[in-house]
């Protein structure tokens, strides 16, 4: 069975200098004795062989599914428009989502904030590329609801990707930016999805379930139009193209574009 990997004994450090928290996390006692808790993953085979996993840090939980970053990155390895990229979990368990951060095979210049990632044309069309390479090879709610382009990803001291700088990068980035919403029914699909999801939504090829949105979430989101715009899609239909532009374009075959003007409904309904 795969458990944690724990480091005991003598040399065991007292704790990390200066940040208690973390400390607190990866330092336990048990049965008296001082603990390191290293993150990996292990498990004992019968002939007493330790066999490593991987990090525990790795999985993730986004609407209600687990996730494992690494099988993400794995999918990203054979995109052609990039020569590296990693994943990381941005938000609390209630909101979570899952953030992609990737390098161009065609260098960009580095004299851009950070902030600006996928701000470009260029990189806009990157992170879609991205998404609908993702999408052939992955489950809807694993797809990355952001995507940033950087000219290089952070690293540790030990030269290994530093996630921790991603995520609180990604944490910066709150809103789901990239190509802006039409407007009319995309406009109004993102705003409805914002309300719902509780992250701002500034994206036509957003992924609901990437978004943090789940199976519930989804039919809430199908009642919300029924009730806002009078309008009755197919659930079976927004789960094949889970996005504001999909799920825009099926609604319009389904309704009047006109109710999708901002002076036609009411907000707050969900």
């Amino acid at each position: 069975m795969p458990g944690e990997l724990w480091i005991g004994g003598r040399g065991v450090a007292f704790g990390y200098r200066g940040d208690p928290r973390r400390t607190a996390d990866r330092f336990v006692r048990r049965a008296g004795d001082r603990w390191y808790r290293t993150g990996d993953l292990g498990r004992y085979w019968p002939d007493g062989t330790l066999e490593f996993l991987g990090r525990s840090d790795q999985q993730v939980k986004v609407g209600g599914h687990r996730i494992e970053l690494t099988e993400v990155e794995a999918a990203m390895e054979g995109f052609p428009l990039a020569r590296a990229g990693a994943v990381v979990a941005v938000g609390d368990r209630h909101r979570r989502a899952l953030h992609a951060f990737v390098v161009p095979a065609a260098p960009v210049t580095d004299d851009a904030e950070p902030a600006e990632a996928a701000a470009s044309p260029e990189d806009s069309e990157l992170a879609a590329a991205l998404r609908a390479h993702l999408a052939d090879r992955l489950p809807p709610y694993a797809v990355p609801a952001r995507v940033s382009v950087l000219p290089e990803l952070p690293l540790t001291a030990n030269g290994k990707i530093d996630r921790l700088a991603l995520a609180t990068l990604g944490e910066d980035l709150t809103s789901l930016d990239g190509v802006a919403p039409d407007p009319g029914a995309q406009s109004a699909i993102a705003a409805l999805w914002s309300e719902l999801l509780g992250v701002h939504i500034a994206d036509r090829d957003a992924n609901f379930f990437g978004a943090g949105g789940d199976s519930m979430l989804a039919l809430r989101m199908v009642g919300a139009l029924r009730a806002r715009y009078g309008v009755d899609v197919p659930v079976r239909g927004f789960l094949a193209a889970p996005t504001v532009a999909g799920l825009a374009a099926l609604v319009l075959e389904h309704g009047d574009a006109a109710v999708f003007e901002p002076d036609a409904f009411e907000e707050g309904v969900l």
